[in-house]
């Protein structure tokens, strides 16, 4: 791996991206869940491109478009259809390895994630989302996403935890 500086800028972007991307799991509101990821997966689809790993870039556009379509009709089951048959499509022209397969089903996973009102279900998911990000990022040699999914994957346990303690929580009292 040369450490070049395109490479280098991919990683100051990929430490943004992934500052941001574990912000979301602390908000409450999924539209604000949404926006933020916006913002975050620019970052990251310029870091892709950087990296020369176009199935991760391909995934970021798949997944901006999913953002704006949730943003305006969540709970309409044709834009999650649509959004799955389209992180297909672009999946089969930049798969290059079976490692990207990782960051495919990360994303179907995530738009699902997304789709859904619950936000329980949306940190539960994004433990899982992590956990393949990590061996996505392993393969394509970004060290610091690496790092920061590690911290993500952390943030999004933590806040799963929180929000089940404040669940119990309530029902207690009740």
């Amino acid at each position: 791996m040369n450490v070049t500086l395109t490479y280098i800028l991919s990683q100051i972007l990929v430490g943004i991206y992934y500052l941001i991307y574990s912000w979301t799991f602390h908000l409450k509101d999924s539209n604000k869940i949404l926006i933020v990821g916006i913002i975050a997966t620019i970052i990251s689809s310029i870091s892709y491109v950087l990296l020369n790993a176009y199935t991760g870039m391909a995934m970021c556009f798949v997944a901006i478009i999913r953002n704006l379509l949730f943003t305006k009709d969540k709970k309409n089951t044709l834009n999650l259809t649509l959004i799955f048959i389209l992180t297909l499509i672009v999946s089969v022209f930049t798969f290059d390895s079976y490692f990207c397969l990782f960051n495919i089903i990360a994303t179907l996973i995530y738009t699902y994630a997304l789709w859904q009102k619950n936000t329980k279900t949306y940190k539960l998911l994004g433990i899982i989302v992590n956990g393949l990000m990590i061996i996505y990022d392993i393969y394509i040699k970004s060290v610091l996403g690496v790092i920061m999914i590690s911290i993500a994957f952390i943030s999004s346990i933590i806040g799963f935890i929180k929000e089940n303690i404040k669940e119990n929580e309530i029902t207690v009292e009740k």
